[in-house]
């Protein structure tokens, strides 16, 4: 496939291996046991796979492509589901095997120089991820090359694709956001009707029938209230001053003062007793016609709204949760994820 040794060309996973540093092995390593501690499903994903990987290892290319080719067929049953032991006949259903295992069956297809099928593997791999790049201490440069290719090919569908995703993804934000305002909306509600207490009152007309105004405030007509209060209690004042002026001349003895002073006397007296009946007569009609206005424009009752405290929501907690992961791409992996 290059210009390298003839060693090199039979075993590419052999070339890759020597490469691999301490560390990367180690991390290998970790991330085999977390996947045979995983489910059942995986595990057996996991055998079917490394079936196929030992072949493309050892440079069996062309069995290598028949395994993966096999285990990507969505005709058959998933592996999960056959019985113990079996080494074909089944698909992958493990998301991150299924990208591993068609990214081997494109670089089989590539070693047995069956470019069109190599094509059509790498164009499901990048239509699936678009940002997928084999890893070049992986696989030999003709696979990349062949990824670059079938990339620049694709390179508008891709770019469409990403951007109907971003624009998804956008929608996808601006959804959980209005669900989210519209949750804290509900919720404010809830506290709002928790925390208020709605009392009726009822009225009575005979409270209504009582003047200075206390019908109008009993309706809630405070200031047409406040007018009738002020106004009866101006004029029957009134009407009671004068009636003690008019009392206080007529006790006066009319044979004891001056003809002058009599006249003026009894100017007095009449003044007295015209006041007195004007502010006596205005103190009815106003008094009849709050009582009269209260009763037509009665209030069978009245709502309020009284506060009531509401328990406090409770605080999130802030104790830090760990997790272990592990991830299977172009390499395996063991880590821990952490949320607080």
């Amino acid at each position: 496939m290059t210009a390298r040794s003839d060693e090199e060309r039979a075993r590419p996973g052999a070339r890759v291996q020597r490469k691999l540093p301490s560390s990367r092995v180690l991390a290998t390593a970790l991330g085999l046991g977390g996947l045979l501690l995983a489910s059942a499903a995986h595990a057996d994903d996991l055998q079917q796979f490394e079936l196929g990987k030992t072949r493309f290892d050892t440079g069996q290319y062309d069995e290598a492509a028949t395994r993966f080719a096999d285990m990507l067929n969505p005709a058959h049953a998933p592996c999960d589901s056959m019985p113990s032991g079996v080494t074909g006949g089944c698909r992958l259903t493990d998301p991150a095997l299924i990208e591993r295992a068609r990214t081997l069956h494109a670089a089989s297809l590539v070693a047995l120089k069956r470019e069109t099928e190599a094509d059509a593997q790498i164009e499901t791999i990048l239509r699936q991820n678009p940002g997928f790049t084999p890893d070049p201490a992986v696989f030999p440069e003709e696979v990349i090359d062949r990824f670059t290719v079938v990339r620049a090919r694709l390179r508008g569908e891709l770019e469409a694709a990403a951007a109907k995703k971003a624009e998804e993804d956008r929608q996808r934000r601006l959804k959980s956001q209005r669900s989210k305002q519209d949750e804290q909306r509900w919720i404010q509600a809830l506290i709002k009707a928790a925390s208020e207490e709605r009392v009726v009152v009822k009225n009575s007309r005979w409270v209504g029938a009582i003047p200075f105004g206390v019908g109008q405030f009993q309706n809630g007509d405070k200031r047409l209230g406040w007018v009738f209060a002020v106004g009866e209690a101006a004029l029957g004042a009134t009407s009671i001053a004068t009636a003690e002026v008019f009392a206080y001349y007529s006790r006066l003895d009319p044979r004891a003062l001056t003809s002058e002073s009599r006249q003026a006397l009894a100017q007095n007296q009449q003044t007295a007793a015209l006041i007195n009946r004007f502010a006596f007569g205005l103190w009815a009609a106003m008094t009849v016609t709050g009582v009269v206005q209260a009763q037509i424009a009665f209030v069978p009752e009245h709502v309020t709204v009284r506060q009531r405290p509401v328990p406090e929501r409770p605080k999130r907690s802030s104790a830090l949760q760990v997790a272990p992961t592990f991830a299977v791409g172009s390499g395996l992996g063991l880590g821990v994820v952490g949320r607080f």
